[in-house]
């Protein structure tokens, strides 16, 4: 190897040891939950900075015991079935301390939910994107950039108030633009939901 080729190769692994410092820091930074595994109520648990491995994330809060919350139990799956192909994987995340093993067991076969529930008990998770109600749910990309958060869609305008059927889809219509690389539109409408 020439002196030359010799500084070159030096260079380029010097480059590439501060491109891993920088692209852990800003893993850090985008993944503030860094190392803060949560559990389901399947054997299936995740640490916040496994989101980066989808092409994009949902991140729903949501309350088993809240009314508008199992009236989206259904759209929820069918949201699921249709992006997990294309990279995109949901997340429903339960923000409170107290959890009945029973209580849940009954919900899912009341509901025919099969989406695993993870369990934020020390409100971490819920603390550092904000969340105020359920269900709520966070657009997050794979750079950890939130593209979108808020409300479902538009079925419920009022706490007890809702149409017929959605006329707006706020969440999908957010995945199918991240899914074609455009721009979200709107980033954030008011979610309907149980306070948090």
């Amino acid at each position: 190897m020439s002196p030359k080729q010799t500084i070159k190769h030096k260079y380029k692994n010097k480059s590439q040891h501060y491109f891993l410092l920088l692209f852990m820091f800003y893993g850090l930074m985008l993944f503030p939950c860094f190392g803060q595994k949560l559990r389901s109520d399947t054997t299936l648990s995740f640490n916040f900075s496994d989101l980066s491995q989808n092409k994009a994330s949902v991140l729903v809060f949501f309350d088993i015991d809240c009314p508008i919350c199992q009236k989206y139990t259904k759209l929820l799956k069918e949201i699921n079935e249709k992006y997990q192909g294309q990279g995109i994987k949901i997340y429903v995340v339960y923000p409170h301390k107290n959890i009945d093993p029973v209580a849940f067991k009954d919900f899912k076969t009341n509901y025919q939910f099969n989406l695993p529930i993870y369990f934020d008990k020390k409100q971490k998770l819920l603390h550092r994107l904000k969340g105020s109600v359920t269900p709520e749910v966070f657009l997050i990309s794979n750079m950890g950039i939130t593209v979108y958060h808020g409300a479902i869609d538009n079925w419920y305008y009022s706490l007890g108030k809702s149409r017929a059927q959605a006329t707006e889809n706020y969440l999908s219509d957010a995945i199918e633009a991240l899914i074609k690389g455009e721009s979200v539109r709107v980033s954030y409408h008011e979610p309907i939901g149980c306070a948090l």
